[in-house]
């Protein structure tokens, strides 16, 4: 039941148009809260002088206790994604309510996962997928992720270093826009029939 305000320590450009924004205690070392792979975090902000709550998925590891991070793709007319890229800036405060959600995920329900996802929709996944690697879950861990070209593949420098350290990771990735890049990888959308070839 946590509410308060948080720290952006630090903020990266994950791909053009998608950062991430890593959040800690106002004053103290560790966050004021725990949370769970998937589990979403809501932020309350005064935008153009109007109060406006949006929730954000965490994408970072719960073994994490001094910072989480949201990953927010900057939205055209989308006001507080808009707002977090153009007006926030590292130091800066945040009002924030404790994290909460059932889409979780902590290694306990089964003894293998198939995460599925696209775009800037791969953060829940991501937060498994690094939750699980960093406790060293012994599971079958298999990440499904669809963007549209290269440039928009988020986490992909990480993931492919998990895949390489990790052998129960296995991330296949689709691209559905593949012209004027290098790409020898899965091709299309994911589909009820896509089996290892193009969706």
């Amino acid at each position: 039941k946590w509410s308060g305000k948080l720290r952006v320590c630090r903020i990266f450009e994950e791909t053009p148009g998608v950062r991430t924004f890593r959040l800690a205690a106002e004053h103290d070392v560790a966050l004021p809260f725990t949370y769970y792979p998937g589990q979403f975090l809501t932020l309350s902000l005064s935008v153009d002088g109007k109060p406006v709550k949006r929730s954000y998925t965490i994408a970072s590891t719960p073994t994490q206790s001094h910072y989480c991070a949201i990953t927010v793709k900057r939205e055209d007319q989308g006001l507080v994604s808009r707002f977090l890229h153009d007006q926030i800036s590292e130091g800066d405060l945040l009002e924030a309510l404790a994290p909460n959600g059932k889409f979780i995920f902590t290694g306990d329900e089964a003894d293998s996962i198939v995460l599925i996802g696209g775009g800037v929709g791969i953060t829940p996944l991501m937060s498994a997928v690094r939750y699980l690697t960093d406790i060293g879950w012994r599971g079958d861990i298999f990440l499904l992720y669809c963007c549209r070209t290269t440039n928009e593949f988020i986490f992909r420098e990480e993931l492919e270093k998990l895949q390489e350290r990790h052998q129960n990771l296995h991330v296949l990735a689709n691209k559905t826009r593949t012209t004027r890049t290098v790409w020898q990888g899965l091709k299309g959308r994911f589909t009820e029939r896509s089996k290892g070839h193009s969706g």
